[in-house]
């Protein structure tokens, strides 16, 4: 320690220690140590020859990573170690004190190891549950020549002993198994940050194979223990990704080359771990290509659950953008080109991921290439999500400008405007005489006007309705129009209305009449109504409309 810890943060621990402000030091797990120093939490993880990890809540450390009170810590720790080891071993009858009360600790202070050692023994044989929490507990302490079979009799042990004889396994039993289960799973933790690769394997290898062939035999509703379960699968992924020995690599290969595709893993969903786990590992390209063969394989199955062959998929995808498999990845955009349903379910698998980068040259292909206008539009818009992931203004403005005209959705307007680097007015321009020269007027009429009324072209929008003589198609739009342009307005409708009304009477017109001002009153233009109104009766002094009573002039 001394030759590792800067001075500074030594002296100011053995301060510490000497003044006696290093206290409260105990075991909270194993090898992970606590302790209190000046006030400060600190933490210690060790192995049996090295300091794994410190941590200490104070300022200094959070600055620099380590400091006195850690140093404090680790030299007590060091010294309770040392003195531990040399203490000779004595019976816990020598030990003369004596206890206030009748307490758990003061029965394991007052009874001999063979003592306690019988008591454990017997009981475990009349308590299956605590024999089974028994053996999980200190499996690990436990040497073996294999270690992987160790936890597997383990676990057939526990899973037969709750078997039914129908052949399922009872609530209280998948209650009990679920412990063992946990219990086991933070062993593989610790051994994972100890850096006992083996160990940590031969757990979540006994876990995975024991128990994926029962989730279909539980009689139990809670989801904990095949949420465990994959969860190991998780683990598998993680230790796959750590610099574990060869050896150990190629046993974890040859364990997913074996199972990966058996029923029980398939019908659990849990194949797809264990190709990727499968993959990860593979380092030379002649590995690659067998999984992607074994892949292949599983692709031609009939009848393949969907979220597996989305799973294998995504492996293969993955496996293809390794620089030694271009030959493969180009044989297999060839085959999606040419086959439209093998490019759908491309786009299905990537689709969760929500990250359609990793195909982005398969999609441009498709886009270009592929005459179905229905996939075309959804490369289309896959391209959109791309370029707005990526950043790229240029490819968004593109392909919203061609998504707006094909759907007039104002979502992609809206895109265009945001991203658009140049004279905004111009693209305006443009686009609204593709909007009048490239496809129906009259079809487009709605997108025009709505484009002329937030663009502010006012001028352009009254004229548009002027030529239309429309008094459905003023309501739609005259929003657009009553603040800024409100005598202009006024004026259409009260030539648009007269001109209803010199062709309709009765309560048909009334009704319309009524129609338009409630319209005009909910958009704020009161005063236009009290207009239009003298207006319309000075024009008709002998027609009676009913209108009082009904709406506010």
């Amino acid at each position: 320690m001394e030759h590792e810890l800067d001075e500074r943060y030594l002296l100011v621990g053995e301060k510490l220690l000497e003044e006696g402000k290093v206290t409260k030091l105990f075991e909270n797990e194993r090898h992970l140590w606590i302790a209190e120093a000046n006030g400060f939490e600190i933490e210690m993880q060790i192995s049996p020859s090295k300091v794994k990890a410190c941590s200490c809540e104070c300022e200094t450390f959070s600055k620099e990573r380590m400091c006195g009170h850690v140093a404090g810590g680790l030299l007590l720790l060091r010294r309770q170690l040392t003195e531990t080891a040399r203490e000779p071993r004595q019976t816990k009858q020598s030990k003369s004190f004596s206890h206030q009360k009748l307490t758990v600790n003061a029965i394991l202070d007052s009874v001999t190891q063979d003592e306690l050692a019988a008591f454990v023994r017997n009981f475990a044989r009349n308590n299956k549950p605590f024999s089974l929490a028994l053996r999980a507990k200190f499996a690990a302490k436990v040497s073996l020549a294999n270690n992987q079979e160790k936890f597997g009799q383990l676990l057939d042990a526990a899973i037969l002993g709750y078997r039914k004889v129908n052949d399922r396994i009872s609530a209280p039993g998948v209650s009990q198994l679920k412990k063992m289960v946990s219990e086991l799973l933070g062993q593989a933790d610790d051994a994972l940050a100890l850096e006992q690769f083996a160990e940590a394997w031969a757990i979540l290898a006994a876990v995975v194979s024991r128990f994926s062939p029962i989730l279909k035999k539980l009689d139990s509703e809670d989801d904990s223990l095949p949420s465990l379960i994959q969860n190991s699968f998780v683990k598998i992924e993680q230790l796959g990704s750590l610099p574990i020995p060869p050896d150990l690599q190629i046993e974890i290969m040859v364990f997913c080359e074996a199972e990966f595709n058996r029923p029980a893993y398939r019908i659990n969903g849990f194949s797809g771990y264990m190709l990727r786990t499968w993959a990860a590992l593979a380092k030379d390209d002649q590995t690659a290509l067998q999984i992607l063969q074994a892949i292949d394989n599983e692709l031609i199955r009939s009848k393949l659950d969907a979220s597996y062959h989305a799973q294998i998929l995504l492996v293969k995808l993955e496996l293809l953008r390794r620089p030694g498999l271009k030959n493969e990845e180009e044989a297999f955009t060839l085959e999606c080109l040419s086959n439209h349903q093998m490019m759908i379910q491309v786009l299905d698998a990537v689709t969760p991921t929500g990250d359609f980068r990793p195909i982005k040259d398969l999609v441009e292909k498709g886009h270009r290439l592929i005459p179905d206008e229905h996939l075309q539009k959804r490369l289309e818009s896959i391209l959109l999500q791309i370029a707005q992931t990526e950043g790229k203004a240029d490819a968004i403005v593109n392909i919203s400008r061609q998504k707006f005209l094909e759907t007039r959705d104002f979502e992609f307007y809206d895109k265009c405007q945001t991203n658009y680097e140049g004279n905004w007015q111009d693209f305006v321009k443009k686009l609204l005489a593709d909007l009048v020269f490239l496809h129906d007027f009259h079809q487009n009429f709605s997108t025009i006007a709505t484009i002329l009324g937030r663009e502010d072209k006012l001028e352009e929008l009254l004229g548009l309705l002027e030529e239309q003589q429309s008094l459905d198609l003023l309501a739609k739009f005259d929003h657009f129009l009553i603040k800024k342009k409100a005598n202009e307005t006024q004026a259409l409708y009260e030539k648009l209305l007269k001109a209803y009304l010199s062709n309709h009477l009765g309560p048909k017109a009334s009704k319309r009449l009524k129609a338009v001002f409630e319209h005009l009153h909910k958009h704020g233009a009161a005063k236009m109504v009290e207009k239009l109104f003298e207006s319309i009766t000075t024009s008709y002094p002998k027609r009676r409309f009913y209108l009082e009573d009904e709406v506010s002039l």
